[in-house]
């Protein structure tokens, strides 16, 4: 899904903006974030430093973040130190995150490192829907393609993924439909295998209406 660039904060909501939230014929409408989470929603948000990492915290400590009532993560209602850092390293494994180990502390790391070990921990505990929000902004052409490449298999796979982005290559590679919401107000489909960036740019700039 695409959204033309704004000097509003993401988080703003146009007033009178109404709708019911569902998945898996779940409402989620109004519930919290920990419930939501729970229900099976994975969330890359599009400024890792500020909303997805804490930087001075160790990597296994990070993976927790978001995920601190499910297992590996906890047991009973303590948190699993053990169980956290085995998943950690798996993540470091699977995701090929560059480091010299779990108890590094996040902001060591690279731009595309940090945001591997992200996509790693919002797919880790099979959300049934992943929201990612420019998943690759800032990070160098390697670390694009892995991520790219690990959302591309988690579609196949059968997970639910909303793409936001402003790249248009990303949008065209990545998505099975996309929609453009210009002005408050969503668009109509397009069609990745027809589309041009172009003919997406002038849809995101309103220039086709």
């Amino acid at each position: 899904m695409a959204r033309p660039s704004s000097s509003r904060p993401s988080w703003a909501v146009r007033a009178g903006a109404s709708g019911v939230i569902t998945l898996d014929d779940v409402d989620l409408t109004g519930r919290s974030t920990r419930d939501r989470r729970e229900a099976g929603i994975g969330y890359i948000p599009e400024d890792r430093h500020r909303h997805a990492l804490l930087l001075d915290a160790p990597l296994w400590e990070n993976r927790i973040l978001g995920h601190q009532t499910r297992e590996p993560n906890v047991n009973g209602p303590l948190i699993d130190r053990g169980g956290a850092r085995k998943d950690t390293q798996r993540i470091v494994d699977q995701y090929d995150v560059r480091t010299p180990g779990i108890d590094t502390l996040a902001r060591a790391l690279s731009g595309g490192n940090q945001q591997k070990l992200i996509v790693g921990r919002e797919m880790a505990d099979d959300p049934h829907l992943l929201i990612a929000s420019h998943p690759t902004r800032g990070v160098d052409v390697g670390a694009q393609a892995a991520i790219w490449g690990h959302i591309k298999r988690a579609r196949r796979e059968g997970l639910a993924v909303l793409l936001i982005s402003a790249d248009l290559d990303e949008l065209i590679g990545l998505s099975d439909t996309i929609r453009v919401i210009l002005r408050g107000r969503l668009g109509g489909s397009l069609d990745p295998a027809n589309v041009t960036p172009s003919m997406l740019g002038s849809a995101m700039t309103g220039a086709t209406e």
